[in-house]
């Protein structure tokens, strides 16, 4: 009984940190139950040997790698995947190990949906596990169109391909950014001493007002995922937004891009995440991500460790 009360304040705990949709108190102990008896009617079933964490979630280890660093909390990890229901539905497989791995941070509220973060303590580099989840630890009652069904439960398989320093990260995204020019065959893009590509497009007024630290600038703009067709934030038609150059709440690339433009400028700027939203929470699939942050449930709407295409047109400095 003591390891049951243990068991379920620790599921709340969960529950509590980092909810992609928060379930009301009143119907925790239902969807907890529920969950666990489809989970465990599943196992059961199908004759499959898995450990039981405490959190409620099964895992098998399916490959081992003994002489892999142990994941621990903070790091960055790269991993290949494939998420089902356990009726069978595929969610999203991202299993090609010829692909880069996707990126993210272990932590607490690093990843949707959460069981693949809180599976990966117990791993090693190198090791791929296969996760059996309740709903409550992945997208809970969530939907999306015919991709998610509310209250699913899960049959994830991951591997751990990759951790990463602090300075893998930086050669990753400064490889992907490279590897846009020269495949795109895109011209004029200056690296700046600051860290981002910066091209000007279109020369602003001649003799005009030049931004420069502390000076307000109105610009109309739209940004992208490095390599990506959909718009993930833009201007609404003729009303620009503005910033002060150098206003300690700015991203970081606008800061450095937008000082030395002039009225009529228009700039394009290639930007490693870091000069950006920095590290964000990571959402397998991608294409909800728009949905989640529409819904107030992310408060950022980049990926994390990958960069940013933007472009802008300034409309006046003052």
């Amino acid at each position: 009984m003591k390891a049951l009360r243990m068991r379920n304040l620790l599921i709340l705990l969960a529950l509590v940190a980092g909810s992609c949709i928060p379930d009301r108190e009143s119907d925790y102990e239902k969807i907890v139950e529920r969950d666990n008896r489809f989970l465990s009617e599943y196992i059961e079933r199908n004759n499959i040997t898995a450990i039981e964490n405490q959190l409620g979630f099964y895992y098998q280890k399916i490959e081992s790698n003994d002489i892999g660093n142990q994941i621990v909390n903070n790091d960055v990890l790269g991993i290949y995947y494939e998420i089902k229901t356990i009726d069978g539905q595929l969610i999203e497989s991202y299993l090609d190990e010829s692909k880069r791995p996707r990126v993210y941070k272990h932590g607490d509220g690093g990843l949707i949906p959460r069981v693949i973060n809180f599976t990966s303590g117990l791993a090693k580099e190198g090791e791929t596990f296969m996760i059996y989840s309740p709903s409550y630890l992945a997208y809970q009652e969530y939907s999306f169109q015919q991709l998610i069904v509310p209250n699913s439960n899960l049959v994830i398989k991951v591997k751990f391909a990759s951790i990463y320093d602090e300075e893998e990260l930086v050669e990753l995204e400064e490889e992907l950014i490279q590897e846009y020019i020269e495949t795109k065959g895109l011209e004029g893009f200056e690296k700046t001493a600051d860290g981002i590509y910066l091209k000007i497009l279109e020369e602003g007024t001649q003799g005009g007002k030049v931004a420069a630290n502390d000076d307000i600038v109105l610009f109309e703009f739209e940004l992208k995922q490095l390599g990506a067709d959909n718009v993930i934030s833009k201007t609404n038609d003729n009303t620009p937004i503005q910033a002060k150059i150098g206003a300690q709440g700015n991203l970081k690339f606008l800061n450095f891009g937008l000082k030395g433009t002039n009225n009529g400028m228009e700039i394009e700027i290639l930007t490693p995440s870091r000069l950006g939203f920095g590290t964000t929470q990571q959402v397998f699939p991608f294409q909800i991500r728009q949905d989640l942050f529409n819904r107030g449930a992310l408060n950022a709407i980049a990926r994390p460790f990958e960069p940013l295409h933007f472009k802008a047109k300034i409309k006046e400095v003052k």
